[in-house]
């Protein structure tokens, strides 16, 4: 068959490629929007105790633009989480795994809060990034 196969030479039943990524394009110009984020970023920095002892139970977590002790009431409830990538997929092909915690009460004056977690957050995890959702709402 001269020039090649018939599936390369275009087709009235088939549009050509161009067609397609003109269309594609297109489609994606006119819908893009920013993404919706639900959550805060916040820094796991220490775990609360002293010079002698420490309590790895509560982590104290700062806050993107939580500067101020009075306004800590507003993520009281709120629920964190702490992501981190595993070399064995899980039985859902997922790398990445989760531990759940929520924030109980303020630390000190500067806008820091203490949370708690339902199994005690890793020495790894110290100075990584945490979400906090901003759910539940009391709003």
């Amino acid at each position: 068959m001269p020039g090649g196969n018939v599936s390369f030479q275009g087709s009235s039943l088939k549009p050509s490629p161009r067609q397609l990524v003109r269309k594609i394009g297109e489609d994606k110009a006119a819908v893009a929007t920013a993404p919706v984020r639900l959550w805060v970023k916040g820094v796991f920095t220490a775990y609360t105790g002293g010079k002698k002892n420490i309590y790895h139970k509560t982590a104290i977590i700062k806050i993107q633009d939580l500067n101020d002790k009075d306004d800590v009431p507003f993520y009281l409830g709120k629920r964190l989480a702490y992501i981190y990538k595993v070399k064995k997929a899980d039985k859902f092909g997922s790398k990445f795994r989760v531990i759940w915690g929520r924030v109980c009460r303020a630390h000190g004056n500067n806008g820091a809060v203490r949370a708690k977690f339902r199994t005690n957050l890793p020495p790894k995890a110290l100075g990584k990034q945490v979400r906090c959702m901003l759910y539940p709402s009391n709003v």
